[in-house]
């Protein structure tokens, strides 16, 4: 029990001192402040090693290490990283969309109290640039009170629950420049409609 701790004493002296000369040397730049992040994190890792030995007779803090830095540099890191990367843009740009077209409908709601509204985003995400694009802005006007069933044509082929009746006319067009300069749409990729009853 004495020679372990001896051992870990020592230990720490060396850490220290290695810490020391390391931190003399190091110039007066940006990095300092990492490197003596690591080096505080090198000296924890000699306090603590010892430890969780007592409380865990089989822990070599090397080998754990050693295991991360080869998974690290295997091949299923990197599959693990796209995978985790694509789930996590697939997250934001949901997320995007739902933010973005809940802001639409309050911003109309505000704007011209008089209609109700729906509005449906579309973002594409641009790998080259690292950015969400929006690429289609389709806002549907729903009118205040007893709403009209709509028809639905079903075929073999496919279901029809309603059709779009685009509107290009003034109403439109303020919706239109509404979204355009509240949320830097370009005016071109939004589509205001009616659904004809």
């Amino acid at each position: 029990m004495v020679d372990a701790l001896k051992f870990w004493i020592t230990n720490i002296a060396i850490a220290v001192f290695f810490i020391t000369a390391v931190e003399m040397i190091l110039p007066d730049n940006s990095m300092k402040k990492y490197a003596k992040f690591v080096l505080g994190l090198m000296l924890i890792v000699v306090i603590i090693n010892p430890i969780i030995k007592i409380f865990h007779k089989d822990f070599d803090f090397y080998s754990y290490s050693n295991k991360a830095i080869s998974y690290m540099e295997s091949s299923t890191s990197t599959t693990d990283i796209k995978k985790y990367k694509d789930i996590n843009i697939l997250n934001t740009a949901e997320n995007f969309k739902r933010n973005l077209e809940k802001e639409c409908v309050i911003n109309l709601e505000q704007a011209y109290p008089d209609n109700q509204y729906n509005a449906d985003v579309q973002v594409i995400y641009d790998d080259i640039n690292g950015l969400f694009n929006i690429s289609r802005v389709e806002i549907e006007i729903v009118g205040k009170g007893v709403k009209n069933i709509r028809n639905i044509e079903i075929s073999t082929k496919s279901v029809n629950a309603s059709k779009k009746n685009v509107l290009k006319d003034e109403q439109g067009d303020k919706i239109k420049r509404l979204l355009s300069s509240r949320f830097q749409i370009p005016n071109h990729i939004i589509t205001v409609y009616r659904l004809n009853s």
